[in-house]
């Protein structure tokens, strides 16, 4: 009864301005318009959904970027309640937990009551895939609050509307939310807004507040906002807001950002390009129970491929599609393809573009190499392996860059030379190795002579690498060279083949050996390690 009285005694309705986003290509002045337009919307409450600043693994950029935000935060921090959440850049592990708690003063995953509102903050920000031990946090926490109050759950990544979650995990922490009634369930992280209601609970997810869009597509969900959160003791509105106008929470629902998600990730599986072969082949997976027409438009880049459009109509089994091919010279530019189809029970129309994957080989052959950054002569076969890419596939503006590949039995050397870059700017060579225990290597080696070297883990956390590489490099009139060896302990071999990604980054210009550039083994190129000659 007390916390009935209460409730009522609070000055329904509270307005809370949602705050979106600000990494992933962070653009500081839409994060300073939508800081601004918070200001003269003058809410009651400012709730954050995480990722205000950009580390990328590194705890000194990151604290660069606190102490650059926080003048920005403040601005809204020193006139409204604000409810922090964690976001994945904002916390990777225990260090940058413990710089969230002193530059936020607020503990990761907690409880805050505002103006008669419950808050209740999980921290999901090294949370790669939502699990039972998730579910046992969150009860607790839940469990900790008086449901019958007003509550509101938030977290970073929402894992509510993630298609490729443990769907009885997802299940679960619905029926928690069912059973304890919040009147929303609000997150982050994907960078698209998406708000569903199921059994009278509102799930959003938060579109960016500062993070680039250089094109943006109001029907789906993906432009710079905030949103605005109307609640009343039993009940929520929502809205977002941005230059264009107010959308109301149905632009885009969960489904409908799912099956998008599902298109663009799963429709298309195609077979490595590769230049020794005549054909390529491509695959479409339906993802929706009915029929639906796609179109593919083709730019074959140096590839040759045939035919160039094609329209296909997929409905319960897989349809395989083959394309001659005669590739030219280089690789790149790398064939793209435009996708268009219809979605979802509004028939939506989705366009995306689609990177064929161009899969390239290189051979270590055995002999006796010293690491000395020179390479002499019979340490590695010539010719030097050329044609690197940009982010888009396009052949690369860098000067050029060459590499060879040779092993000793014991350890994979790689050697890349490099024409100078005629401005001054960070030059770096990068590697990236899938290893044994389904962890990435990641070896950046700079002009300098410097290194960085991480472990992207298979729990997705990174951790310094310290041992099994060593790197040399030697700088010339006009350019430089690196050279490296890698025990070939650590790294995982298929029938004496490593994956392996080799890229050079120099300021604004990059480019890849093998394109697209990620952290998926199966996307990597492939190093074939020669085994020495048994003289028996």
């Amino acid at each position: 009864m007390i916390s009935m009285l209460l409730i009522l005694s609070v000055s329904f309705p509270v307005r809370i301005a949602v705050l979106g986003d600000r990494t992933g290509r962070p653009d500081d002045a839409e994060f300073e318009i939508a800081v601004s337009a918070i200001i003269e919307m003058s809410p009651d409450i400012v709730l954050s959904v995480g990722d205000f600043v950009e580390g990328n693994g590194d705890v000194e950029t990151l604290v660069e970027d606190w102490e650059n935000m926080l003048p920005v935060l403040q601005r809204l921090t020193n006139v409204f309640p604000f409810v922090y959440t964690p976001g994945n850049n904002d916390i990777w592990n225990e260090e940058t937990a413990e710089l969230w708690r002193q530059y936020t003063g607020t503990e990761p995953s907690r409880i805050e009551d505002i103006l008669g509102i419950t808050f209740v903050v999980w921290n999901s920000s090294m949370e790669s895939e939502f699990t039972a031990e998730n579910l046992e946090t969150i009860n607790d926490l839940v469990d900790g609050i008086d449901t019958d109050n007003p509550w509101i759950f938030v977290t970073h990544k929402p894992f509510w509307f993630m298609a490729w979650q443990d769907s009885a995990a997802v299940s679960e922490f619905k029926g928690k939310m069912e059973e304890t009634g919040p009147l929303a369930v609000v997150g982050g992280h994907i960078h698209l807004l998406a708000a569903q209601r199921e059994n009278g609970i509102l799930y959003i997810s938060a579109g960016s507040s500062g993070s680039a869009v250089p094109e943006p597509e109001p029907e789906r969900g993906y432009f710079t906002q905030l949103g605005w959160m109307t609640v009343w003791h039993d009940s929520v509105a929502f809205a977002v807001v941005d230059a264009r106008g107010i959308y109301s929470e149905n632009i885009n629902t969960g489904e409908e950002m799912n099956l998008a998600y599902l298109y663009e990730e799963q429709l298309i599986s195609a077979r490595p390009l590769e230049q020794e072969l005549e054909s390529a082949i491509l695959t479409l997976t339906p993802q929706e129970n009915r029929p639906r027409r796609v179109t593919l438009d083709i730019n074959p880049g140096t590839w040759n491929l045939r035919p160039g459009t094609l329209e296909i109509e997929i409905y319960e089994e897989p349809v395989e599609l083959v394309f001659t091919q005669s590739p030219e010279g280089s690789p790149y530019p790398s064939p793209a393809i435009t996708v268009i189809l219809e979605y979802g029970s509004r028939d939506k129309q989705l366009q995306f573009d689609y990177s064929w994957q161009v899969l390239r080989t290189a051979e270590a052959f055995y002999s006796e190499p010293v690491l000395d950054g020179e390479g002499s002569d019979g340490e590695y076969r010539v010719p030097f392996h050329t044609n690197f890419a940009d982010l888009s596939g396009q052949p690369t503006p860098l000067p050029e860059t060459v590499f060879a590949a040779a092993t000793d039995e014991e350890r994979l050397f790689i050697i890349m030379k490099m024409v100078d870059c005629t401005e001054e700017t960070e030059e770096y060579g990068g590697f990236i190795f899938n290893s044994l225990d389904g962890s990435i290597l990641w070896l950046k080696v700079f002009r300098d002579g410097s290194s960085e070297a991480l472990i992207f883990t298979s729990e997705g956390e990174l951790i310094d690498w310290e041992d099994g590489f060593d790197t040399v490099v030697n700088v010339e009139d006009g350019r430089w060279c690196l050279e490296l060896a890698v025990d070939i302990d650590l790294l995982y071999l298929v029938d004496d083949f490593a994956s392996v990604h080799m890229y050079r980054s120099a300021g604004e210009d990059f480019g890849t050996w093998v394109y697209p550039i990620d952290f998926d083994p199966s996307s990597m190129g492939k190093i074939w390690l020669q085994c020495p000659v048994d003289p028996r």
